[in-house]
């Protein structure tokens, strides 16, 4: 690229020992993926691997595609009226629309935890156990319980007030109890919308902090506005922007796709070195 600024001066997981650009072992493939609200293009064109136990981190100014594309991992656009993927997700090289899936259970394989925390006005104790039970899940409900939200690195703080509301929790509890909720399913994949965005600094370390524990047992995508944030917990990065069209229709589009250490110090398309550097977005 000509003319290069100078990038962030950010710390960026992973630069020792640098990946493959592409994922040995996808858990997600994405082919042309195209997303439509009714008549409207949201999102045009998307290819990536998503890999195996492994963070990725969707990045890019407001509009562009990026929590559109994370809600098709679960299928969660299938709840909003109009809206249709058109292209291929392959999970685990099985086409997560064919006609055959359950969509509910690809939400239960997939979990997701949203940008708000959002627990529910019941104690600690069933916002945990509820997804379980729903599930048939057999087992002692009291292991499952204290199982999950030790993975969410909550135990210790809550286990003497099981009982309580979980609306009693701070901001940053609340969001690691619902991704203790999450975990309690036993999914293979969390997605998470900009999960630190409602929350301070010191609640965003935690959670940063434990999405890379949970990735020794599961695979994370996350939607983040915070540069810092993609550059410090992900091993890959997505950049999306939008453009617009000769109709002068935006469309959300992936710009680029690689190792995070190579988006945020030596990026190959313009596009992104401007967006890190803050030329625009």
């Amino acid at each position: 690229m000509s003319e290069r600024t100078s990038m962030p001066n950010l710390a960026v997981r992973g630069t020792e020992a640098p990946k493959n650009a592409e994922a040995l072992d996808p858990v997600f493939t994405v082919s042309g993926l195209s997303v439509f609200y009714g008549d409207y293009e949201a999102v045009r064109g998307v290819d990536m691997n998503i890999g195996n136990r492994e963070i990725t981190a969707m990045i890019g100014p407001s509009g562009c595609g990026k929590s559109t594309v994370l809600r098709c991992f679960n299928r969660m656009n299938d709840l909003i009226p109009g809206a249709r993927a058109v292209g291929k997700i392959a999970y685990h090289g099985e086409d997560l629309y064919g006609a055959h899936v359950d969509p509910i259970e690809v939400r239960r394989r997939i979990g997701m935890v949203f940008q708000k925390p959002n627990p529910f006005p019941k104690s600690i104790y069933d916002n945990i156990a509820y997804g379980p039970r729903v599930n048939g899940m057999k087992g002692k409900m009291d292991d499952v319980v204290e199982e999950a939200l030790t993975k969410a690195a909550l135990w210790d703080e809550v286990k003497d007030k099981i009982k309580q509301n979980a609306l009693s929790l701070s901001g940053g509890q609340q969001q690691r109890l619902c991704i203790a909720r999450a975990i309690a399913v036993k999914p293979e994949v969390i997605l998470m919308d900009e999960p630190c965005s409602a929350l301070d600094p010191i609640a965003t370390t935690k959670i940063e902090d434990l999405m890379q524990e949970l990735t020794r047992e599961y695979t994370i995508v996350i939607v983040t506005h915070n540069m810092q944030q993609a550059a410090r917990v992900s091993d890959r990065t997505a950049f999306f922007t939008a453009e617009v069209d000769e109709a002068g229709v935006r469309h959300g589009r992936l710009v680029e796709f690689d190792e995070t250490s190579r988006i945020f110090t030596n990026p190959s398309d313009k596009r992104t070195e401007d967006y890190i550097t803050g030329r625009f977005g």
